[in-house]
């Protein structure tokens, strides 16, 4: 109920004062922003047109606290919350991912079955391999880890699978010198 009472309040201030259609077409352009980057083609312009949204809502919220000039807006500590919280996923679970990944698929060092492949990797990076139990032939990077799946383990011949771990490896290689936030658009 508060919220609401606070949105009425919001509304009252900003209906009376002269800087309500600056506020309004910030938070246009703010919805306008986020539609857009449903519409681009590329991760990373997808990640530049989504911070751009949240930086004019941002800029909406500190506006229309200036006007209202009060200390006790439950949707700037919300919004503030959210950023709080949002920047923490980003930055801090994409160091530990792969260790999440680990725990959740039940992976097991890849050395266990096969001798070569993890000296294989570490010619090429610095990397842990991992297998996990799906019949789905698969493979992925994720922070400092390679997976493969039983599935693709069974399926590929030996010089197959250096293919797939080479390519597994360079993500990782090149992905190593990026920052979280390209990471996160899949971009690279």
């Amino acid at each position: 109920m508060k919220i609401i009472g606070e949105l009425n309040c919001i509304g009252l201030c900003l209906s009376l004062s002269d800087f309500a259609p600056y506020i309004g077409l910030l938070i246009v352009v703010s919805i306008a922003l986020l539609a857009a980057k449903q519409m681009r083609a590329r991760p990373k312009n997808r990640l530049f047109t989504f911070v751009s949204a949240q930086v004019v809502a941002l800029l909406a919220i500190l506006a229309t606290f200036y006007i209202m000039q009060c200390s006790e807006m439950l949707t700037v500590y919300l919004y503030s919350s959210y950023v709080v919280i949002s920047t923490i996923l980003i930055f801090g679970v994409l160091r530990f991912y792969d260790r999440i990944l680990v725990r959740r698929l039940d992976a097991k060092p890849v050395d266990g079955i096969m001798d070569w492949v993890q000296e294989f990797v570490d010619a090429l990076t610095s990397a842990s391999v991992y297998y996990y139990d799906s019949a789905v032939p698969k493979a992925f990077a994720a922070g400092r880890s390679i997976f493969v799946s039983v599935g693709l383990l069974e399926a590929l011949d030996d010089d197959e699978l250096k293919a797939v771990l080479a390519h597994e490896a360079w993500h990782i290689r090149n992905n190593s010198r990026t920052p979280f936030l390209k990471q996160l658009s899949g971009y690279g």
